[in-house]
């Protein structure tokens, strides 16, 4: 099964009023996308739309907090004005968010999310176990890790995990890029599947995008702004849809004028997660 990733326009939080609301509106996203998996998430820039400048800002910090270990939360994030509301915000609960754990109880092979601290020239991982572990391994002071324990206590030792390591979800990472047309330029090994009001029902390309998903490491799901689709968005930037297979509604019924962007987002990979399972 293909990794999940999904591109978000960074005027997502356009047509909400209040910080407040622009907070719960991204704890939204977060939920959705740690529900179903998602592995990466794009934010790319809109040329259309008007909105607030820290917009941006706001959203990839409380998307990059609520995928932060609750234990790492002060080191990582000292007190900023994007995080006023995150005290009401929803948490995650993802695999990654393990609890603080007696370190005598860690054994070699565990992995846990950690941050590099550096003491008298050393570099040891803060991984929520009441005291700092030695890490072995190259990094800097301040670096986000994923780390694995080589050795039980009191001999304990970390070096840096690799994906081989992990066998549960672990979180998603948060990708900023300047617009739509280079996102898609970059990409390597990934199928698009662009959502709009304006392609084909999702039932009708299903069989045809489940055999295309056999042979890509990853599904890239695009969605629109607030009042822009992706077809315009992209016009603008002086590029098109047309090169694109699957461009669908996942909405085809629906009885709203409009499908909001977090709900759209909750409800497509929703759809997409009973596809993947099945195929």
């Amino acid at each position: 099964m293909p990794d999940l990733w999904i591109a978000l326009p960074d005027s997502a939080l356009s047509d909400e009023q209040t910080k407040r609301d622009k907070s719960i509106k991204i704890a939204q996203f977060a939920r959705a996308c740690s529900i179903f998996r998602v592995k990466r998430i794009y934010l790319y820039h809109d040329f259309l739309s008007q909105f607030e400048r820290d917009d941006p800002d706001l959203l990839k910090t409380i998307l990059r907090y609520l995928d932060t270990p609750q234990y790492l939360r002060k080191i990582l994030y000292p007190r900023m004005h994007q995080l006023e509301y995150a005290g009401i915000l929803h948490p995650i609960k993802a695999p990654h968010h393990r609890p603080p754990e007696d370190i005598k109880k860690v054994r070699a092979g565990d992995v846990r999310t950690g941050v590099i601290v550096k003491v008298k020239g050393q570099f040891f991982v803060e991984a929520g176990l009441g005291s700092l572990i030695p890490f072995v391994g190259t990094g800097f002071e301040g670096k986000k890790v994923n780390v694995k324990f080589i050795a039980p206590y009191p001999n304990l030792k970390a070096i840096e995990a690799t994906d081989d390591d992990i066998f549960e979800y672990w979180g998603y990472e948060v990708k900023e890029v300047p617009s739509l047309s280079k996102l898609f330029a970059g990409l390597e090994n990934a199928e698009v599947v662009v959502t709009s009001k304006k392609g084909s029902y999702f039932k009708n390309v299903e069989a045809k995008l489940a055999e295309r998903s056999k042979n890509v490491k990853n599904l890239l799901v695009v969605f629109g702004a607030p009042k822009h689709g992706v077809h315009e968005l992209l016009a603008k930037e002086g590029a098109s849809v047309k090169p694109y297979e699957f461009v669908v509604n996942m909405f085809p019924n629906q009885a709203t004028e409009t499908v909001r962007l977090e709900e759209a987002v909750l409800g497509t990979l929703a759809i997409l997660n009973s596809f993947l399972l099945q195929k």
